[in-house]
């Protein structure tokens, strides 16, 4: 009955529609399962300001969420929100920091640096392709996303799953789970309270 209320709050109110949106879609990020997440909007979206606003008033305080809001070149506005805990372990994966030494990426950036240098990526329009693991894929998929002869593309989820799709699959699952974790407690706590509650768990 509570999610049945949730989505007629949400059919009656976009302003609710738009907040539980950006945190569901964030919930794999906010429960450390994605370390990084992209929204991308027009300028002109009549509801940008407002969106601007909820991310300041929900995320503002956060301890382990952090976001940067750019503007590109195209009249868009791209908002990377990444969750400090989760990069962090990514960063401490030898094979991650490997691959990203190909890339001319320093072994001793923070995830903050790498960040910022996505961001003036952003300002340019351009997401180079090795961000994929950012995005919390596995490293296999990324590496057969950019051309990896050996790896074949088998099918496509949220994104192009190459080689023994096991691994891919576990991960696709946890993002769903996390979307419907970070749901179910927007039923009953305020969206504010749901980060500072997951800053404590995650």
């Amino acid at each position: 009955m509570a999610l049945a209320c949730l989505v007629s709050d949400c059919l009656n109110s976009y302003e609710k529609y738009r907040e539980i949106n950006i945190m569901m879609r964030l919930g794999p990020t906010l429960t450390g399962d994605k370390p990084m997440h992209i929204f991308c909007f027009n300028k002109n979206f009549k509801f940008i300001d407002s969106i601007l606003d909820d991310i300041d008033n929900i995320f503002s305080k956060s301890k382990n969420i952090k976001y940067n809001i750019v503007e590109s070149n195209n009249n868009s506005i791209k908002i990377i929100f990444y969750n400090t805990i989760a990069m962090d372990r990514l960063l401490n994966d030898q094979r991650n920091l490997k691959f990203l030494d190909t890339y001319g990426f320093e072994r001793n950036m923070t995830s903050h640096d790498y960040m910022m240098s996505l961001a003036n990526c952003l300002k340019e329009n351009k997401l180079p392709s090795e961000y994929g693991i950012f995005f919390g894929y596995p490293l296999k998929d990324v590496i057969g996303f950019m051309g990896h002869p050996s790896l074949k593309h088998v099918k496509t989820k949220a994104w192009k799953v190459y080689g023994d799709p096991t691994l891919s699959d576990i991960i696709f699952e946890k993002f769903k789970q996390a979307e419907n974790r970070v749901l179910n407690l927007c039923q009953t706590l305020s969206l504010k309270t749901v980060v500072r509650y997951l800053d404590t768990v995650y």
